[in-house]
């Protein structure tokens, strides 16, 4: 019995030892897949919208299939008006908009001096408002110098690179989505247990319905804003106002953060137009924006998505500080695959319950 004992106090030790050892890797595990999934949250994200613009597609491709066109046909038909449309949208306005930026960046300078010149007579009148600047003692670090406004050309022009990347990368995911969408399908449902899958579909085709009617209230709203801009802007004398209302179209894709991303370039080339045209075009975007997002937004794309709006508000506020203005993009589709899967594996599980009972 006695020559036992070792034997028994070593095993305990060893075990006791491969315990801590397997919560040590499994720690360790855990923080490296945290670590790679924070860096490849962008393709995640990059993944998850383009499923979610093939489901939005996947509306025309019904729409001929219903019309007798097969479903062989009808996805690469989609595609070639979607990539057309594309296509076209880019060729009248990438020049427009290089255009203009030749023009701002060539009216700059003189708008610089014009500016230093408004601000030193100001100083003249008012000597106590220079205690408000740095560097009081004059208007020079006010006016950035032309190096300082381009010194990162180089750094733009390889963003501009990986940006191409990704965009090939996003369509092309989008491309075998919507050609061929059975091989995703059959995997999300082999993901399944077998006594989740009627409500995991349910909560797929309700989120799938909630994407498609998000599409079309934001293309709603994005022709209302577009043609308000172009109005106005024209009215206002500003150059490239179909650019403009032409970017404006897809600034409701970002809910509450895209009208006001889209006005900053119209805002700026305002300047060069007269001292207070970018005052009252600044004015015309806060409160259109506010008035289109706030009550004829929510309105519309809560009637199509069947959501309540204050809940696409803050999926819009969380995924933007979270993920940025890639986040905001896909806020609202992943508001409606929240509520749809929510709906069906949360709320209606007690009334399975009752139902067995």
């Amino acid at each position: 019995m006695a020559s036992n004992a070792p034997n028994s106090s070593s095993s305990r030790r060893s075990g006791l030892f491969g315990s801590w050892l397997g919560f040590v890797l499994a720690a360790a595990a855990a923080v490296v897949a945290l670590w790679f999934l924070q860096k490849i949250v962008i393709a995640v994200l990059l993944l998850f919208f383009g499923a979610v613009v093939a489901i939005a597609l996947s509306a025309p491709v019904e729409w001929f299939v219903r019309r007798g066109l097969s479903r062989r046909w009808a996805g690469p038909l989609t595609l070639l008006l979607f990539f057309g449309a594309i296509g076209l949208l880019g060729a009248l306005v990438i020049p427009q908009l290089t255009q203009q930026v030749a023009l701002l960046v060539n009216q700059l300078p003189a708008f610089v001096v014009r500016i230093d010149g408004q601000l030193a007579a100001l100083f003249e009148r008012y000597p106590e408002l220079h205690a408000y600047f740095s560097g009081g003692s004059g208007t020079g670090s006010l006016a950035p110098s032309a190096a300082e406004l381009f010194q990162g050309l180089g750094g733009i022009s390889l963003s501009l690179l990986g940006a191409v990347a990704l965009i090939i990368l996003f369509f092309s995911t989008v491309s075998f989505i919507v050609l061929d969408p059975k091989p995703i399908l059959r995997a999300y449902l082999g993901s399944l247990p077998r006594h989740a899958l009627a409500p995991g579909m349910r909560a797929y085709r309700r989120a799938a319905h909630s994407v498609i009617g998000w599409t079309k209230a934001s293309l709603v709203i994005g022709a209302i804003q577009a043609v308000a801009v172009f109005i106005f802007l024209s009215l206002m004398h500003v150059p490239g106002a179909l650019v403009w209302a032409a970017l404006a179209f897809f600034a409701d894709f970002i809910p509450r953060i895209g009208g006001y991303v889209m006005a900053a370039p119209p805002i700026l080339l305002s300047l060069t137009v007269g001292p207070m045209t970018p005052i009252w075009v600044t004015l015309y975007y806060l409160v259109s924006n506010e008035i289109l997002g706030s009550v004829v937004a929510p309105k519309i794309r809560g009637a199509a998505m069947q959501m309540h709006p204050v809940l696409l508000l803050f999926f819009t506020l969380a995924f933007a500080l979270a993920f940025g203005l890639l986040g905001a993009i896909v806020a609202v589709p992943a508001a409606a695959f929240f509520q749809a899967y929510y709906s069906e594996f949360y709320l209606k599980r007690p009334l399975r319950r009752d139902a067995r009972g």
